[in-house]
């Protein structure tokens, strides 16, 4: 552990602030950032790969600067959490060979005029304090400012808000202190490149994590008074992964951060579920927040493949276009080509209507797509008697469509076999096959029914269970809980 060093006063307001209204630079009607002043040199739109689990492969990197540019797009963040050197070990400068890897995609980005992005997340192990931590932290920015990379983004996010015994002498918050660092690391890399952009995601990045009590948060305040006005901040809404994000969340969050907040959007985020992923249109974002955001950089699935419509959505939306069934008609057409069908002469592809249907199923975080929806309702109200008629006209019409969809379901997954795209395939595979299971299994379930059984008969007869029943110790400990259909626990009710 380095010296303790005399600090800047870090509970005064931070230079820049005076003279300019919050609200005028919240409530102004131009999209991107025109006013007098901005919290963020340009808006920015783009993607992260921000997430845990496997990175994407250089290749995949390059690629998605092609979908963030023809998404009409600017930005890329390198942050995988994979990447052992942005967060266990950000101490260590990146080797000869990550080195040249970066610097590829920093011509590659600026071939296509593209802001390429590093990210930095000291927060496991750092100590404010300490002499030793920020001059590593330069270090590491001296590394990257030598490839050629003036973007950059520090994390503080994931981590539990406490400080070492030294930070605690040494800074009044555990906010003071990341402001202080983030600080520092800024004028740095300001001195070396005077255009550089740095963001910052605090510990508290969305509602929840304040409390769902944004202005009460002495860290957030602390923040939008200590932090540099030209950084920017990141935020993810209400929640991890937002539902909705309102104006009105924004205008607040706003004023407690005295800057527009840089939306890292989760909403296609997977690496918290495995057992989904989300291939549809951004949704519950309303292009009034635009004016209220620096700007917009998705997050998405671990699956490199399965975001060609979430990078091509969040860039309608960034573009002021929020018609989500327009923008998702637009992206799928656009996305056919790469579901070429190997050995037809390079020719053929799934129809317009089966990516569609895949897109459905795997729509988004808080629903189906609309027609896999409907089709939901209706074996919801086939399910909903006990002893349905099923001579009923409306019962069988319901059945005939349940069975309709487990026949597509069924040929969209055979279809998918025959990719020529492979890593397309797989992105989708354990999803599809997991969906064609139970699909069947409920259309079985359905059959049975129809055949009037007698009321003491049970299904699935005793000596077969089907693929989908779920066994094993994770299905074991749930099986322990008395949770309800929305998955609340209501014990010994």
């Amino acid at each position: 552990m380095g010296t303790v060093h005399d600090f800047p006063n870090v509970t005064a307001s931070p230079p820049g602030l005076s003279g300019w209204s919050l609200e005028v630079l919240l409530d102004q009607p131009e999209r991107r950032g025109s006013g007098a002043v901005k919290a963020t040199p340009a808006f920015l739109s783009g993607v992260i790969e921000g997430f845990y689990g496997r990175a994407w492969t250089h290749p995949q990197r390059v690629e998605m600067l092609d979908w963030i540019a023809n998404a009409g797009m600017n930005s890329f963040v390198y942050g995988p959490k994979d990447d052992i050197k942005i967060r266990a070990r950000w101490r260590e400068l990146y080797n000869a060979a990550e080195a040249a890897a970066l610097r590829e995609l920093v011509e590659a980005a600026r071939a296509r005029k593209l802001n390429f992005m590093v990210a930095i997340a000291p927060c496991l192990d750092v100590v404010y304090s300490d002499a030793s931590d920020l001059e590593a932290l330069k270090r590491r920015l001296d590394q990257l400012l030598d490839l050629g990379i003036t973007h950059f983004a520090l994390l503080f996010d994931d981590i539990p808000p406490t400080m070492m015994p030294s930070d605690e002498r040494a800074f009044p918050s555990f906010a003071a202190a990341q402001s202080y660092f983030a600080n520092e690391a800024f004028r740095h890399v300001r001195a070396r490149a005077p255009q550089a952009t740095v963001l910052f995601c605090p510990t508290e990045y969305c509602g929840a994590f304040a409390g769902h009590d944004v202005p009460g948060s002495k860290y957030l305040n602390t923040i939008g008074a200590e932090l540099d006005p030209e950084i920017g901040v990141f935020w993810t809404g209400p929640d991890i992964v937002s539902k909705t994000i309102s104006a009105e969340s924004l205008r607040e969050v706003g004023r407690v951060l005295r800057r527009k907040p840089v939306i890292w959007e989760n909403f296609h985020a997977n690496d918290y579920d495995i057992r989904r992923i989300y291939a549809g249109p951004l949704g519950g974002r309303h292009a009034d927040i635009l004016p209220l955001i620096g700007g917009i950089i998705t997050n998405p699935n671990n699956e490199f493949e399965a975001n060609f419509v979430p990078v091509q959505s969040t860039g309608a939306f960034a573009s002021g276009s929020h018609d989500e069934a327009a923008v998702f008609a637009v992206a799928l057409k656009a996305w056919q080509p790469r579901f070429r069908l190997a050995f037809t002469g390079q020719t053929e592809t799934l129809t317009e209507e089966e990516i569609r249907l895949l897109c459905e199923l795997f729509y988004q975080p808080f629903r189906c797509g609309p027609q896999v929806e409907g089709l939901l309702q209706t074996a919801r109200r086939l399910m909903s008697e006990w002893r349905p008629d099923v001579r009923s006209e409306s019962w069988q019409q319901g059945h005939d469509a349940l069975v309709g969809l487990r026949d597509r379901v069924r040929e969209l997954f055979n279809r998918m076999t025959e990719l020529e795209n492979r890593d397309l395939f797989y992105a989708f595979h354990p999803y599809l096959w997991e969906a064609r299971e139970e699909m069947t299994h409920l259309v079985t379930y359905l059959d049975w029914l129809a055949g009037d059984p007698p009321d003491h008969a049970e299904f699935p007869d005793r000596d077969r269970i089907y693929n989908f029943y779920r066994l094993g110790f994770t299905v074991a400990v749930q099986e322990l809980l008395p949770r309800d259909a929305r998955g609340r626990y209501r014990h010994g009710r």
